[in-house]
């Protein structure tokens, strides 16, 4: 059962209207209310080559694939059907793209197995990425595959990026430090503090959470704060304010990351860290505002694939259901109808500064990019998105 949105609280906010130094202002705001227009439906074959279908809006909107549901953004599979070319499935992309910014999603459930099922055969994701794959970089924030009970958080960008995670969680691992073309770099979550609800069904049973993401040109970090949790109401999206409209009439209050506490994993330019003995700054160094730019948002859940699929051997538990993963995922549609995202809301925030008598000014603005493709790899009452 999807639980309800926590009331806001103030905590973790500062007043824009009297800040005197930079601060985070809101750009935009996508919910219930706006956001199948401000996301575009992508049909192409899967660049990950996934056992999937992606349909377009008007197919998702007929079958019940995309819509609304207990005051979210309801972006879901097919679990009716047998098939053997792959699972009808949604992908969806912000039509605007950001450089640089603050963005909070408080999202209420992502995909996982149904109950008495495995999460076996998907692989869903909450990221970002810029037009020319990998130079300009991507942003997974929600991301894993199979039996995996806690999130992975990856960075993908071309070559001469490598990085630190000085300043992570306890138990966040760093997996990998070059963050280049397919491999990435990516950090292990599995030890960290609340590693059983920031992922798969210990995300869902704990009725969703907020997953924070600051990028600036010295790091990108992100915080989960579980539903519930203060940081969490502070931060939610559904709120008693509204959503939707780009965020006008709403830009009173600013968040402070601050105030977040320490981030679930940080990717940082260790040429920051300058004077750490435990550092090598020849080696770990990333120019950030040259590796990632442009990026836009994007949920999907595809299977297999080039993750799941060849992870599948690897996973007793998967491996046990099926010869492949596309046996297993073609088979067995009612594995799959808890693996939906219900999206409560997005907010994208971007710092401002004092720019004279006008006041304070936003210093990046998103913006609408020319289309690019990703070069690398319980059932609940849902109401349509249109008539």
């Amino acid at each position: 059962m999807v639980r309800p949105a926590s009331s806001i609280a103030v905590l973790a906010f500062t007043a824009a209207s009297t800040a005197r130094a930079a601060s985070y202002g809101l750009v935009d705001a996508f919910d219930a209310s706006n956001f199948f227009d401000e996301f575009d439906f992508f049909t192409e074959p899967d660049p990950t080559h996934g056992f999937v279908q992606y349909v377009d809006g008007d197919m998702a909107n007929r079958e019940g694939l995309a819509g609304f549901a207990s005051g979210g953004v309801y972006l879901g599979v097919d679990y009716n059907r047998t098939t053997m070319t792959g699972r009808a499935s949604v992908r969806v992309t912000s039509k605007k793209a950001y450089t640089r910014g603050l963005f909070v999603a408080d999202i209420a459930h992502m995909p996982a197995g149904a109950a008495g099922s495995s999460s076996c055969g998907l692989w869903p994701a909450f990221w970002m990425f810029g037009p020319d794959w990998p130079s300009s970089g991507e942003i997974d924030i929600i991301e894993g595959v199979n039996s995996q009970a806690a999130n992975s958080v990856s960075l993908h960008t071309g070559p001469g990026c490598t990085v630190s995670n000085v300043g992570s969680a306890p138990g966040t691992r760093l997996v990998t430090a070059d963050c280049q073309n397919d491999e990435g770099c990516t950090q292990d979550t599995s030890s960290a503090p609340e590693s059983n609800s920031n992922y798969g069904t210990g995300f869902n049973a704990a009725g969703g959470g907020v997953y924070a993401v600051e990028w600036t040109d010295a790091a990108i970090k992100v915080w989960f704060f579980p539903q519930g949790s203060p940081t969490a109401s502070q931060l939610s999206s559904f709120s008693a304010e509204g959503g939707g409209g780009g965020g006008e009439g709403k830009n009173t209050t600013s968040p402070d990351p601050s105030a977040f506490g320490t981030p679930l994993a940080v990717f940082a330019n260790s040429n920051n860290n300058i004077g750490d003995d435990n550092i090598d700054n020849d080696i770990n160094s990333c120019a950030f505002d040259a590796h990632f730019a442009d990026h836009r948002l994007v949920f999907d859940t595809t299977f297999c694939g080039d993750w799941a699929g060849r992870a599948w051997h690897s996973d007793a538990a998967c491996a046990a259901l099926a010869p492949a993963c596309e046996d297993y995922v073609g088979a067995h549609p009612e594995a799959f109808s808890e693996a939906y995202w219900l999206v409560r809301g997005i907010r994208v925030y971007q710092l401002q500064s004092e720019d004279g008598d006008d006041g304070l000014q936003l210093q990046q603005q998103g913006r609408k990019v020319k289309r690019g493709i990703r070069g690398r790899r319980g059932m609940v009452d849902k109401r349509r998105w249109r008539a």
